[in-house]
């Protein structure tokens, strides 16, 4: 390795490439925002049913009844969001990567800089306690050992040298060397598996999908109860706010 190659990048060089969309510069999120967790858990389909349910009995003078159909929703609702959004926090916490900094070669001079302005090509000094924060090539005759156990689960030491790559997440436990910054930003290995990790999935347990097909039972049932109890209050010419207590009755089923 040449000592031009040690010399770094220069700062028109890196703001140059950092205009190139090549710069570390990331923002992750989770699935969901606020809005759409509340909006999923307010308006799905049998609380919509409800809603227009509650309506009609407000609008024929049954507050009482309304309140007692609906206002368990407004529990059920309430609880749900506050979990979702629990989690979403849970989520947005999670991170390889701390913020600390690091040491840069720019225009030959070590200059200490946050890893958002690391580019690609950047040449980056690393020493006994510091993090791997972009993956990278080990470049120069420094030989280092790093601890890889937050990516890989072992605890063993890894020697690296010249040549050898580096993945961000891990940690320089001995020597002092220098590397070339060849992943940042999303297509970093530690980043990678941050925006898995904060992804939204919602995977149902056994136990959750036996419990789904029993509601899909229970639904159909109730279905076919509300088309019996509608052809008997047409037949019957049942009183509409009757019905409308009925078709609640079913609703809650």
């Amino acid at each position: 390795m040449t000592e031009d190659k040690l010399h770094g990048l220069t700062e028109q060089e890196a703001n140059a490439r950092r205009r190139k969309g090549q710069g570390n510069n990331i923002n992750i999120q989770t699935g969901r925002t606020y809005g759409e967790i509340v909006r999923q858990n307010v308006f799905n389909f049998i609380n919509n049913i409800l809603f227009v349910i509650g309506a009609v009995m407000v609008a024929i003078g049954r507050v009482s009844d309304a309140i007692f159909s609906v206002g368990l929703i407004f529990v059920n609702i309430a609880i749900g969001v506050f979990q979702e959004v629990r989690a979403k926090r849970q989520l947005d916490r999670i991170a390889l990567l701390t913020r600390p900094k690091v040491t840069v070669k720019r225009d030959g001079q070590p200059k200490v800089v946050d890893p958002s302005e690391l580019v690609v090509g950047d040449i980056i000094i690393c020493e006994p306690g510091d993090q791997i924060v972009v993956d990278g090539v080990l470049v120069g005759s420094g030989k280092i050992e790093v601890d890889e156990s937050q990516l890989t689960g072992e605890s063993d030491l890894i020697p690296k040298t010249e040549g050898m790559e580096l993945f961000s997440g891990s940690f320089v436990v001995t020597g002092k060397a220098h590397y070339e910054a060849t992943r940042v930003g999303a297509e970093s290995f530690a980043n990678k598996l941050t925006v898995q990790a904060r992804a939204f999935q919602a995977r149902k347990t056994p136990l959750q999908s036996n419990i789904d097909f029993i509601v899909r039972l229970l639904m159909l049932l109730a279905a076919f109860i509300g088309l019996l109890l509608f052809m008997s209050a047409l037949i019957n010419t049942v009183p509409l706010m009757r019905s409308v207590q009925m078709a609640a009755v079913i609703a809650g089923l």
